[in-house]
């Protein structure tokens, strides 16, 4: 369990890494506010990750994995995976413009409602789950087959790392200000989240030969 833990916080830290709408709320919150609204914004936004991740993992543990289904679970992870690397490696880097500062709104609201209505997490999961679900360590499965404790692991895992990478923005944007922005604008973020994203979907197709 603490393995998969550690495995899908990793994954969910990377994925955050492209720049997107929570990672730039948080960034420009910190810069035209104060610490303590871009940590809670943080916390908002990756709490949804629980949601959507066990949405994922909970519906796809209901489909007998003896059926005719198993072919198409493994490879339907693939061409989400690629569609997602390709993306990340399509899209051009985030410029951020900060906003003078704006009276208290509850960040942590904001952030949740940011991070809710992204349509991406849910495919993005299941996809990831999918993947996870089929990986052996050794001779044992790393994502037990009937095991829920195995969805609560998964889905504390993509909160936590979600918030690992909005955390660290938090501390950065505090520290260095505006050359974060600079930092962030750069397209090598890009190409790392998209080079996990391709190379998780080769790995998956090498498991099929």
């Amino acid at each position: 369990m603490l393995l998969l833990f550690l495995i899908v916080c990793v994954i969910s830290f990377a994925g955050s890494l492209h720049p997107g709408t929570v990672n730039l709320a948080v960034l420009q919150t910190t810069l035209s506010q104060n610490r303590r609204a871009g940590l809670w914004l943080a916390l908002g936004g990756s709490l949804p990750e629980i949601g959507y991740s066990a949405l994922a993992a909970g519906g796809l543990m209901l489909i007998p994995m003896n059926s005719g289904w198993t072919m198409f679970l493994t490879i339907a992870p693939i061409p989400v995976l690629l569609g997602a690397g390709v993306a990340a490696f399509r899209q051009k880097p985030v410029l951020l413009t900060t906003s003078p500062v704006s009276p208290p709104a509850l960040p942590f609201w904001k952030g949740l409602a940011l991070g809710g209505t992204n349509p991406q997490l849910l495919p993005f999961w299941s996809a990831v789950w999918l993947y996870l679900s089929q990986v052996t360590i050794g001779s044992r499965m790393l994502v037990p087959a009937g095991q829920v404790g195995s969805q609560l692991v998964f889905a504390l895992g993509t909160a936590v790392g979600a918030f690992g990478l909005l955390v660290s923005i938090v501390w950065l944007a505090d520290r260095q200000r505006y050359r974060i922005v600079r930092y962030l604008s750069g397209p090598w973020i890009n190409r790392l989240t998209g080079s996990l994203f391709i190379g998780m979907a080769l790995w998956q197709v090498v498991q099929l030969v």
